[in-house]
């Protein structure tokens, strides 16, 4: 009996969309994969975000932490965990409706923005536009359980590098902690 052959790939993760994929123009050719059975990773990156502008300064990440919160509730996106590192934030998000995220993320993007550097649409503007994000907001959906455990992984070990450790020694902390299943 013949098996009839797949239209698609499949894959634990779907493509994903934003950040420097956008460089190449095979990239940019779909638009960006949005699951509301999935959950989402999200990182946003900022190369300006260093010294007093950095997320990890306690008085920004309490903001941030704040915006994220009151966007997400407003918008129906539930943040699942989030990594702040210093000049990027890592977020797994879930989506309960798709036409939520594009507001989602232009409130998030702007409000962020806005509240480390200051400056606002009526604030005095320079010669050049300040540009604060380094590229799109890189996205991708995981659809298997794999993907969502390399992930919470990541997550976790990301969370250690903003505390101030290197991402090899982070990664061995990580590794040599017990996880929950294996204490049973």
């Amino acid at each position: 009996m013949r098996t009839q052959k797949k239209l698609f790939k499949d894959s634990s993760f779907s493509r994903g969309y934003g950040g420097t994929l956008l460089k190449k123009r095979k990239n940019r050719i779909h638009g960006r994969p949005l699951d509301t059975r999935h959950s989402m990773h999200l990182v946003l990156r900022s190369s300006k975000a260093k010294g007093p502008w950095s997320f990890k300064v306690p008085s920004n990440d309490a903001q941030i932490s704040k915006i994220m919160i009151r966007f997400a509730f407003v918008n129906g996106v539930t943040i699942l965990s989030m990594a702040n590192v210093g000049n990027h934030l890592h977020l797994q998000i879930k989506l309960s409706n798709r036409f939520g995220y594009k507001p989602f993320i232009r409130a998030v993007t702007s409000a962020i923005a806005m509240s480390i550097t200051g400056c606002n649409r009526w604030t005095k503007k320079t010669k050049e536009k300040l540009k604060f994000w380094d590229y799109r907001p890189f996205t991708q959906v995981l659809k298997s359980y794999r993907a969502l455990l390399n992930l919470k992984d990541y997550i976790q070990i990301n969370i250690l590098e903003g505390l101030g450790c290197r991402r090899s020694e982070a990664r061995m902390i990580w590794l040599q902690t017990p996880s929950p299943a294996d204490s049973s």
